[in-house]
């Protein structure tokens, strides 16, 4: 019986014992035994491992006592693939999340003790000290304590403390800009590169036509076109929580390309004509891509949003027309794109006015 899961199979073993298989993704002869199914714990690592091919091996779980670290990370993160079953969280959460979380309480602590195993009432040196054991990797320790914050707001209406000392820690990362903003030369080169009826080319076109992110642009498909008077629009909910929803007309290049492809039910396909399993997977796809137009390492789907957005605010683009395409839902996030330009126009008329000003 196959699931809403792409290449999940569930079948009876000659004992009567419900089985759990996965098709590897590109190899459909090719099938791994899963211990769990849909809705029980760890169901998403095991299914994302299986269809990148590779397994999970089934580790026996600690004993947590109640009261603790492990006892309040364990509860929140079953509670959290509920929320994913429900459709209500996304599975990328999960998977950052667990593997935050389980670093934190396996973290080894001055005395010698596990710190999951330390009651759930850590003092502020405690988070500190776990901080500090990421080192120069500053943004992993920055998400640990998200993960940590998300864990002790979830266990607060349910026995575990309230006003955690966790709350207190700032973040300590110091932002670098993030993805590498696309050039004008990146976008013409990866055009160059890749030619008509390629599938470099739709994911670039589909990506300026509705700057999507990476964990969206795989997903979309002819079910997201939506005819109106004024022609084709594309339209889709963003996975990423808070975002808001996008509507925008296809372009009649990114309509072109299509044309050029087979029928299918999402735009972009690996190699094998499958969608994509994984965010992770066509990341990796991209990096092919970007390797094969001679650009340089590092440039993402953010990246491209970026890039577009920039290009859209030299063409005269408003803040809040930038902010509608890219599903964000506060301006200030926007601005960053609109505000030099804007600045730069603000300073030409000021220079013409000074021009005309006898000395």
């Amino acid at each position: 019986m196959i699931h809403r899961f792409p290449g999940l199979l569930k079948d009876k073993t000659a004992a009567g014992t419900i089985r759990w298989r996965v098709r590897v993704e590109g190899n459909r002869n090719k099938k791994i035994a899963i211990p769990v199914g849909p809705g029980e714990p760890s169901f998403h690592e095991h299914y994302a491992s299986a269809r990148l091919g590779e397994k999970l091996e089934r580790v026996k779980p600690i004993k947590v006592k109640v009261g603790t670290l492990d006892a309040l990370c364990d509860s929140y993160l079953c509670a959290l693939e509920q929320k994913i079953e429900a459709g209500n969280a996304s599975p990328l959460t999960l998977t950052g999340h667990k593997s935050l979380l389980k670093q934190a309480c396996n973290l080894i602590d001055p005395a010698g003790d596990r710190m999951g195993s330390l009651n759930s009432d850590i003092p502020e040196e405690g988070f500190i000290y776990i901080l500090d054991s990421f080192g120069s990797r500053t943004g992993a320790a920055d998400n640990c304590i998200k993960a940590l914050k998300a864990a002790y707001r979830w266990g607060e209406k349910r026995g575990h403390p309230k006003l955690s000392a966790v709350f207190g820690i700032s973040k300590v990362h110091k932002s670098r800009g993030g993805a590498v903003q696309w050039t004008d030369e990146d976008f013409s080169k990866f055009m160059e590169a890749h030619g008509q009826g390629t599938m470099a080319r739709l994911w670039l076109l589909l990506s300026i036509n509705t700057l999507p992110r990476i964990g969206d642009v795989s997903c979309l498909g002819k079910g997201n076109f939506i005819s109106r008077e004024d022609g084709i629009w594309i339209e889709f909910q963003p996975s990423k929580k808070g975002s808001a929803f996008v509507a925008v007309p296809a372009l009649s290049g990114f309509l072109d390309e299509l044309a050029l492809h087979g029928d299918r039910e999402t735009f972009l396909t690996n190699d094998f004509g499958n969608q994509f399993a994984s965010s992770k997977a066509f990341a990796n796809k991209i990096q092919k891509w970007t390797e094969q137009a001679g650009l340089p390492k590092g440039r993402t789907q953010h990246g491209v949003r970026k890039g577009a957005a920039a290009l859209l605010a030299l063409s005269g683009a408003t803040q809040y027309e930038i902010m509608s395409l890219m599903a964000h839902t506060q301006a200030k996030t926007s601005e960053v794109y609109t505000k030099s330009v804007e600045r730069a126009a603000l300073a030409a008329t000021a220079i013409r006015k000074l021009s005309g000003i006898e000395f």
